[in-house]
Formats: C-alpha cells, sequence, structure tokens
C-alpha cells in the first residue's frame, strides 16, 4: 500500500511539471498559445479548470488529471522533444507556429491545425510526423 502511494505521488509530480510546461509553452516566443487555446490542447476544458490545475501545479499541490488528459500532455511534450531535436538551432518553436507544406496540415501550422482538429488521434498524428523527420 505503501509503495502504492509513491507511485502516485511520482505520477502527481510529473503531471504538475507538464502542467507548467504548457503553461511556459503559452509565452509569445514559445507557442504562443492564448488561455482557450490551451484549454482546447487540454481537451476543451473550463478556463477555471485549467488555471486550478496550474495553480495547483505550482503550489505543490496533487493535480489530478483524466487519461485523456494525460495522453495530450503527453503527445504535446512528444512534438515539443520532436521539433527541439529536428528543427535548426533557435527555430524549434517557430517550426510549430509556420505554415507546413504537407497534407496533414492543409498549409497551415501545426499549432492552427491542432487547434481545428484537437482529437487525440489527430494529435498522435501531429506527433508521429514529426517523430519521422527526426529519423
Amino acid at each position: 500500500m505503501h509503495t502504492h502511494n509513491i507511485e502516485t505521488r511520482t505520477e502527481a509530480q510529473k503531471i504538475a511539471v507538464a502542467l507548467l510546461w504548457l503553461e511556459d509553452m503559452r509565452r509569445q516566443e514559445k507557442w504562443n498559445l492564448t488561455l482557450d487555446e490551451a484549454c482546447i490542447l487540454m481537451g476543451s476544458v473550463s478556463r477555471n479548470t485549467y488555471k486550478s490545475w496550474v495553480r495547483k501545479a505550482k503550489n505543490n499541490n496533487e493535480v489530478t488529471l483524466s487519461r485523456d488528459t494525460i495522453t495530450r500532455l503527453s503527445l504535446l511534450l512528444g512534438i515539443h522533444k520532436a521539433l527541439a531535436l529536428s528543427a535548426p538551432q533557435g527555430y524549434e518553436f517557430d517550426f510549430f507556429k509556420r505554415p507546413i507544406d504537407h497534407p496533414l496540415f492543409q498549409g497551415k501550422s501545426a499549432k492552427e491545425q491542432i487547434l481545428i482538429d484537437s482529437d487525440i488521434l489527430f494529435i498522435n498524428a501531429v506527433r508521429n510526423h514529426f517523430d519521422a523527420r527526426r529519423a
């Protein structure tokens, strides 16, 4: 039983770090996400829900998220990692925000297209696209 509590705390800490990462990615020089856009990426949660999660994470309180939301955070982290590893140094954020000439994106940026189609399957397709570019 005690081991389970440690595992739960570890997962909760990972969730908090991921939420704070997304909040940091909202900055203009990074992914330039509005509060509403961050809410869409998290599965169209309300502003109050998102702000509550971030507040809890900042205060080192446990944040409980659905499996869907955890998956979304994981996929977004994967997209960021793939871009960081494949884009020229200093352009990893730009690649998320600029139009991409590929059928998956229909001439829009990854950011724009994910906000239009925020389904987990589509976000996963975007991650796979950028992962494939690394290879």
